[in-house]
């Protein structure tokens, strides 16, 4: 077993087992798609071996438990398999480098794509590095928007390499299946394994799925706008998104909430992110992509997907079908609100696809998205009056309309499928759309039930919930002071936009429709997550409609600085909530309570249960792997599985420790921990736990005992 810290050999033995399959992804790529570009090749590559990392050595560890084992069968497999894909597809095409002249022109073409994510790729790596458990005198450090999540993951982490059981359970809850999407943390137990330090492993990983996010993003908007300064316009404003959040921060009354200053010194006032305000459109890259990994390697794969569809359905390239189907497959336990929306793209562009095919009298209509914007706005107007107020509103109501309206599509879709049929044939729809299905729920439907659905059968999952997050204002004055001034471009965008473009957007108003109407956890900010995939059409669309714009009217004076300052209200927000990100810096475990965990990983069970409070930055369940026996509420409530009488339990077992001993035993409590936080959260008698248990460890104010009921039976 590897220690918090690692080897140097460890880390070179974790990253070549990474850096393998990345090799495996872009052979397999290469070999199945060998009439593609490189750029396919490479991202859809990347991508792939990301998700055989995730996914085969789990395939193996059903048998061998989460083992070097398992790993080595895996890394095994996955050779095997690329082998027979080489001889099957040979000869083909060899990989060769592009030439130099080539490489040069490709960059040049591409230069804005590459400076604007060159420099976020750069912060990313800042922002990774300060964030991530760097060791200072007085302890592990993390930053602003990693100060909650990075525990849980930390926690996922390190109990699957240390524990290996499996399938897992929480180790903040134990006897709990271990149903959140926890390949996203897999990946980087998969590299700690092999004796890499935990930061590492954890930070590896990242870059790369980063990358890919950019990259797949790009991919999409070029693709569908064909020029590369739309594309980048594109990216700039899905990157760099944040709305009007920076203007409560200006200097313009004596009496104010809040001052610039606050932006870089208080905890959570930046202008992304002012809840009191309503302000709850987070900039993506530092309130998502960083400190959610599930959002991170989710999108990863998602943007790739979606990318890869859309050639399928708008290039009529039909190879890249079955690649779409597995990837898409793949992503129920990388990352379930990724599935749910490459499964809602699917449906709409399905439908559009039935509709242009037998000719649907709407489709021909010169405005198409004048009347899908006013049919939406009608739509949620229509609930807000109903309501009888502005903001969120919980009702199982919202739930069975959409279900209501989801039906009506779906036996639309059913009658367009039959006329299709009589006109056209099974066999195109079949080889195409139908292998694409059958893949994806072949792939995707174990995992939902032996996993997600049990889990979102809990309360607080799949709720009627109307505006998800929106705290009192007006359906469109929430948007526009959340989304900003990129609303200047959408709305006429959405209005002229042709009839493709109308086919490929109808995607993205129809997950906005659903997630308005729908909460898919107990916490309404996951709603976010399905949301940035809305706003990927928005961004392209906006981005196609403002380049013409400004191809038309920049010969008028003052319109190259107008959007200037258009480009510049659109990312200030987004860039001071990243300058505060920078700078922000929180001791997350203090060195006492690190020296403490580093004995328990080094001296204690891999299956011990240790008695903790239910403190968020857990160092024992997050650097050690161990279970505790009730983790913090804020996690598990969101995941469904809160139990109160486990919390009540666990004050009885600190308070009346004599008294509590069959709780002990019923828990199977091997250490429990007492330190400042225990203090602060419990009336503990610790002259009642010297008397009876052991001490095997205290540094400073923490004491860690062992119980020994199961070595002297009480």
């Amino acid at each position: 077993m590897g220690t918090i810290q690692g080897t140097i050999s460890g880390n070179i033995i974790g990253t070549l087992y990474f850096l393998y399959f990345q090799i495996i992804g872009f052979l397999l790529i290469s070999t199945v798609l060998s009439k593609k570009d490189r750029i396919t090749h490479i991202l859809a590559g990347s991508v792939t071996g990301s998700v055989l990392l995730q996914w085969t050595p789990v395939l193996f560890a059903f048998f061998l438990g989460f083992s070097i084992k398992a790993h080595i069968l895996a890394a095994l497999t996955c050779a095997i398999l690329t082998g027979l894909f080489l001889l099957k597809k040979a000869p083909c095409t060899p990989f060769h480098f592009p030439a130099i002249q080539g490489l040069k022109s490709f960059v040049k073409k591409h230069c804005i794509f590459f400076i604007l994510s060159g420099v976020t790729f750069l912060l990313f790596c800042i922002m990774l590095s300060t964030h991530t458990i760097p060791t200072a005198a007085d302890g592990m450090h993390t930053g602003q928007c990693t100060y909650g999540d990075i525990n849980m993951h930390l926690g996922i982490i390190t109990s699957l390499a240390r524990q290996q059981t499996f399938p897992p359970c929480y180790s903040i809850s134990p006897g709990s299946k271990l149903s959140y999407p926890f390949l996203c943390d897999s990946i980087s137990s998969s590299i700690y394994i092999w004796g890499a330090s935990l930061r590492y492993a954890y930070m590896l990983p990242m870059y790369f799925a980063f990358v890919q996010v950019m990259a797949g993003f790009y991919c999409i908007a070029y693709s569908w706008l064909k020029k590369t300064a739309k594309a980048s316009l594109a990216w700039y404003l899905f990157f760099y998104n944040g709305g009007l959040g920076f203007v409560y921060f200006l200097d313009w009354a004596q009496e104010r909430t809040y001052r610039f200053g606050n932006i870089f010194t208080e905890f959570y006032q930046t202008p992304t992110n002012l809840i009191n305000n309503n302000i709850r459109w987070v900039n993506i890259v530092v309130d998502m992509l960083l400190p959610q990994r599930a959002t991170l390697f989710g999108y990863a794969v998602l943007f790739t997907c979606i990318w890869l569809l859309w050639r399928c359905v708008y290039q009529n390239e039909k190879e890249l079908f079955p690649v779409a189907a597995v990837l898409t497959g793949a992503l129920p336990m990388i990352h379930t609100h990724s599935f749910l929306a490459m499964a809602l793209i699917s449906a709409s562009w399905l439908l559009m696809y039935l509709c242009r095919q037998i000719n649907i009298s709407f489709m021909g209509k010169r405005r198409p998205g004048l009347v899908l914007l006013a049919s939406f706005l009608v739509i949620m107007y229509a609930l807000q009056i109903t309501n009888g107020q502005t903001g969120a509103f919980d009702a199982p109501r919202f739930l069975y309309i959409c279900l209501g309206v989801l039906g009506m599509l779906f036996l639309f879709g059913v009658w367009c499928l039959f006329r299709y049929l009589n006109t056209k044939g099974w066999k195109p729809l079949f080889s195409t759309w139908g292998i694409y299905l059958i893949i994806i729920l072949a792939l995707a439907l174990p995992q939902l039930f032996y996993w997600t659905f049990g889990q979102a059968s809990n309360d607080g999952f799949l709720t009627g919930r109307f505006q998800w997050g929106n705290q009192g204002d007006d359906f469109l004055w929430f948007y526009l002071k959340n989304w900003g001034v990129i609303l200047l471009l959408l709305i006429p965008a959405v209005i002229y936009c042709t009839r493709r473009s109308f086919e490929i957007l109808s995607a993205g108003f129809f997950i906005w429709f659903v997630f308005e109407l729908i909460c898919f956890s107990p916490n309404p900010y996951d709603n976010n997550k399905l949301l940035y995939v809305t706003f990927i059409f928005f961004c392209c669309i906006s981005a196609d409609y403002g380049y013409e714009l400004y191809c038309k009217i920049r010969s008028i004076n003052g319109v190259k600085l107008w959007s200037i300052g258009f480009l510049l209200l659109s990312g200030i927000s987004a860039v001071l909530s990243m300058g505060r990100e920078l700078v922000s810096d929180y001791t997350l475990y203090s060195a006492a309570h690190v020296r403490a965990a580093i004995y328990v990983d080094e001296n204690t069970p891999t299956d011990a249960t240790i008695l903790t409070n239910e403190r968020h930055n857990n160092e024992i369940s997050s650097l050690t792997g161990r279970n505790i026996v009730s983790g913090a509420p804020n996690f598990l409530w969101t995941h469904g599985i809160y139990d109160q009488t486990r919390a009540d339990d666990v004050r009885l077992m600190y308070e009346e420790p004599a008294s509590s001993l069959e709780l002990y035993q019923k828990y199977d409590v091997d250490y429990v921990i007492i330190s400042s936080w225990e203090r602060s959260s419990y009336n503990v008698s610790e002259a009642a736990f010297n008397s009876l248990f052991e001490v095997v460890f205290t540094d400073h104010e923490i004491t860690l005992y062992k119980t020994n009921l199961y070595t002297n039976p009480l």
